[in-house]
């Protein structure tokens, strides 16, 4: 049966992990597929370490295929899901969902289980996508930030993708490991830098969309990382242009 790595990246998220870690533990332990999930700490501080760990000991009573992964240093959201991607190299498919909950826990089940069923498309992502069978609830200032990133994305990189920053994807191992070496933003344009890469070497990513809700305390704020991620968004259009990320490019 072919073998699958859950991240779920963490930064000073004791706290939430104590809510939605159960709630995911028991739909993996319930899915019957053969999931390795880890919960990658992104350099919190060490009380924070602490807790995170002590919550994956008590996660393992309800699925034990978890492991915690400690990263000595922050790396950011991309580098811990990287880190944990890049120390499964037996992995057919690789995917990571948020700890906040903002997306339920039996979301990135379906569509590890839909990629499973499917042999045509490399990636599959989830797409916050409002209908009244995927509900979408998120404040004025959010969606806003929304719609003028997806504008942004769309004029300067010149890709369609219906949401590029939710926080659910999944895609086939051996595809990673033929990119992985171009990938080199950690932020949280991260997955947005993935999906370009994708596209540049024609991978098929198929996109689904889901329930989303918002959860506070998010860590992504509209005003103060709105000059970051834009500079993510022209490094990744600078790295387009040159042609970086086609696999059948010599390594620079």
């Amino acid at each position: 049966m072919k073998q699958i790595t859950l991240v779920t990246p963490v930064y000073n998220d004791s706290k939430r992990l104590s809510v939605f870690g159960p709630k995911l533990a028991k739909a993996v332990a319930e899915a019957n597929l053969p999931i390795q999930w880890i919960v990658s700490d992104d350099g919190s501080d060490s009380n924070e370490k602490r807790l995170v760990e002590k919550k994956v000991e008590e996660l393992l009573k309800i699925y034990p295929q978890i492991r915690f992964l400690p990263l000595a240093e922050r790396t950011y959201k991309g580098g811990a899901v990287y880190e944990a991607w890049d120390q499964s190299n037996d992995s057919d498919w690789l995917g990571f969902v948020d700890a906040d909950g903002a997306i339920d826990a039996q979301t990135i089940i379906n569509l590890f289980k839909e990629a499973l069923a499917s042999s045509s498309p490399s990636a599959w992502i989830a797409v916050r996508q409002n209908s009244p069978s995927t509900p979408v609830d998120r404040g004025i200032a959010r969606k806003q930030s929304f719609r003028i990133f997806n504008s942004l994305v769309r004029r300067l990189l010149g890709i369609r993708f219906k949401d590029t920053q939710c926080g659910a994807k999944v895609l086939a191992g051996p595809v990673y490991r033929e990119i992985s070496n171009r990938l080199e933003e950690r932020g949280f344009a991260f997955d947005l830098e993935l999906l370009v890469a994708l596209e540049s070497n024609h991978y098929e990513i198929r996109e689904v969309p889901i329930p989303w809700r918002e959860i506070a305390g998010s860590k992504v704020h509209p005003l103060r990382d709105a000059w970051p991620m834009l500079r993510s968004v022209l490094r990744i259009r600078r790295r387009l242009k040159a042609g970086h990320y086609r696999k059948d490019r010599s390594t620079d």
